[in-house]
């Protein structure tokens, strides 16, 4: 009869085979780890790039939009003469002020708790936009060039208006909006005084109730909010 003998290696090489076998597994896990880690490191330096790029990209479009608002201006003052060069000035400060008051409205949407100002905030940008689209289609009717985006003061009232929140914000607000809508309304019925240009004319009479109105509505907030302090 034939029998088969099983070989048993002796301890002490079993247990250094599973030292082995242990070191590599750690030795795997280690490099895993580490590659988990790079990976991690990799993906915060990618999004520190992006993020200095989007900044550097946002700060060469502020740079780039001020020469465009500057180069704008300047053409109107070699295009135009007399009341023409009035017209002309008229509409680009009333394109740049409808572009703040648009960029405050939506800040506004964004940053108040209060529906009233919310409400008014909406209807701000609705009719500001509205005036916005049809000042572009006079301007480029009449070659009158015309700002980018708002003036270097919205932007700073945008700046500081962002950093309130709550009831100071929306004071803030319904005061600056009110003081915005005051200069308008007194430019546009000193245009509309002066001006000879029929167009003109028609889209500052279309205009001046809904500043008006603007202007009712906000004083009306901001009586209501003083009675509610």
């Amino acid at each position: 009869m034939c029998l088969s003998y099983l070989f048993i290696p002796p301890v002490n090489q079993i247990t250094r085979d599973r030292n082995r076998i242990f070191l590599t597994c750690s030795y795997k896990f280690s490099i895993i780890h580490s590659m988990k880690i790079i990976y991690q490191i990799l993906a915060i330096a990618a999004s520190l790039v992006l993020i200095s790029c989007n900044e550097s990209r946002r700060g060469n479009d502020g740079n780039l939009n001020e020469e465009r608002n500057e180069a704008a201006e300047e053409s109107n003052t070699d295009k135009f003469a007399g009341k023409k060069q009035r017209d002309a000035d008229f509409i680009y400060d009333a394109v740049a002020s409808n572009y703040g008051e648009i960029k405050l409205a939506e800040l506004a949407n964004q940053r108040s708790r209060t529906e009233n100002v919310k409400a008014i905030a909406q209807m701000l940008l609705t009719d500001h936009t509205s005036a916005l689209n049809e000042l572009k289609t006079l301007a480029q009717a009449k070659a009158i060039s015309i700002p980018v985006e708002e003036s270097d003061g919205s932007k700073r009232k945008l700046e500081n208006m962002a950093k309130e929140s709550g009831e100071d914000f929306d004071k803030e607000w319904v005061g600056e909006m009110l003081d915005m809508h005051e200069t308008s309304i007194d430019l546009f019925e000193k245009r509309l005084e002066d001006t000879e240009d029929t167009e003109l004319k028609a889209f500052i009479n279309k205009t001046l109730p809904v500043l008006r109105q603007h202007r009712e509505d906000l004083e009306s907030c901001e009586e209501n909010m003083k009675g509610n302090a």
